[in-house]
């Protein structure tokens, strides 16, 4: 069932606002799907877009490719920018918690079941760092940082976990790092009609956060807003 839309704009061109109910409508190939985000979450215009930050998770590991679908932030984060007077959307200003959808390029034109997933989910947990310690990784990122080795401008993976697979949704946790900025994303894949989306859950992290040893609690809160986006997604498309 198609839900309505309602649209006012804070930035010309740069921002749509949705009502609870709302549902951008997508299409996969020939496969129309509609994405629904979680609630208090409203999309940017295609414009308004980072162009990095593109991730496809395949059975040859992570990808720095994919597909954006949509690209939504805190509507009161946003419109406190508008009211402020600035006309940035993203740049310098922390957009706090982000969730983007994207659509896998290696699966693109297939059609995705819940083994495929599954098996992926699998593959993905062969090569990822559960068998190092936090402390480890933790000490390996801030050697990093320092060096300047994740300084570039293209993203870079530090290090991943597969959290779990919980029919339908493979879950992986991301912490990486570009020009220095560290973030941890949490990432549902699921199948949404045969087709591979994954929601893209993440925010920005300070180094006083991993000294604190904040971790588990903003991977905690970012896993169960991947939970809520995908539960939502699957439900408006079936």
């Amino acid at each position: 069932m198609k839900r309505s839309l309602l649209r006012a704009a804070f930035f010309v061109g740069a921002f749509i606002v949705l009502d609870e109910t709302a549902a951008i409508e997508i299409a996969i190939e020939d496969t129309r799907i509609e994405l629904v985000g979680p609630k208090g979450y409203c999309p940017l215009d295609k414009s308004s877009w980072p162009e990095s930050q593109l991730i496809d998770f395949t059975s040859d590991g992570i990808k720095k490719r994919g597909e954006r679908l949509a690209y939504l932030v805190d509507c009161e984060r946003v419109q406190s920018w508008h009211e402020g007077g600035s006309g940035k959307v993203l740049g310098d200003k922390d957009p706090g918690d982000i969730v983007d959808y994207q659509a896998s390029l290696q699966l693109r034109d297939q059609n995705v079941t819940s083994a495929m997933l599954e098996e992926l989910c699998d593959t993905l947990r062969k090569g990822d760092d559960s068998s190092k310690g936090w402390f480890e990784i933790l000490l390996e990122t801030i050697k990093g940082a320092v060096k300047g080795s994740y300084g570039g401008a293209e993203d870079t993976t530090v290090t991943y976990l597969v959290l779990g697979y919980e029919d339908p949704a493979c879950h992986v946790m991301r912490f990486s790092m570009r020009n220095r900025e560290k973030v941890y994303t949490v990432s549902a894949l699921t199948t949404i009609k045969s087709k591979l989306v994954t929601v893209h859950v993440s925010t920005r992290v300070r180094n006083m956060d991993l000294l604190k040893g904040n971790a588990e609690e903003m991977i905690t809160r970012l896993l169960a807003t991947s939970r809520q986006a995908a539960t939502a997604l699957i439900a408006a498309n079936q």
